[in-house]
């Protein structure tokens, strides 16, 4: 027996804007987990503080960015 064969295609597009707010979207949830993961490290409690925050600033600074060339490209088009 001949076996057939399927050709499947997939088609995946992303504009600029699109790949701005998913990278803000993965940017928070990573960082967020970034500043858990920091808060939970064996050391003392000011430098699990310290370690949250500077997580938590990342998180909010980079999805920030993101989010703001999300908006700016949608601007242009």
């Amino acid at each position: 027996m001949a076996e057939k064969k399927e050709e499947v295609r997939v088609n995946v597009s992303f504009t600029p804007e699109k790949l701005f707010l998913y990278g803000a979207i993965a940017d928070g949830v990573i960082g967020f987990i970034w500043a858990i993961l920091a808060a939970s490290a064996d050391s003392g409690g000011a430098v699990r503080a310290a370690n949250f925050f500077q997580g938590f600033f990342f998180t909010v600074l980079g999805g920030l960015v993101l989010y703001g060339l999300s908006i700016i490209v949608k601007g242009k088009q």
